[in-house]
């Protein structure tokens, strides 16, 4: 049995992972940071409604996941810092 790499998975199970990853967060939104008034110190969050860092799980999540759709990981150029210090602790 050979590895499915994550771009050959179908759309749908795609768009499962990505609402998967999405309740995550909205899991650990409700069950900490509202639970425990650590929304006092984030800034721009606004209690129990869409914030700014909603927006940015949503842009991470799914930056995420394109860049895991692009191409594997052999296959991608090796970074800057991989190039000069043959060393990088992204890409290790």
């Amino acid at each position: 049995m050979s590895k499915v790499t994550f771009k050959e998975l179908p759309l749908l199970v795609k768009a499962a992972v990505f609402v998967s990853f999405s309740t995550a967060w909205v899991m650990f939104e409700e069950l900490v940071i509202d639970r425990y008034g650590l929304w006092r110190f984030l800034p721009f969050y606004k209690f129990g409604r869409f914030s700014t860092w909603d927006v940015l799980a949503l842009v991470v999540i799914g930056s995420g996941l394109v860049r895991a759709n692009l191409s594997p990981r052999s296959e991608r150029a090796p970074c800057a810092a991989r190039r000069l210090l043959h060393w990088c602790p992204a890409c290790a």
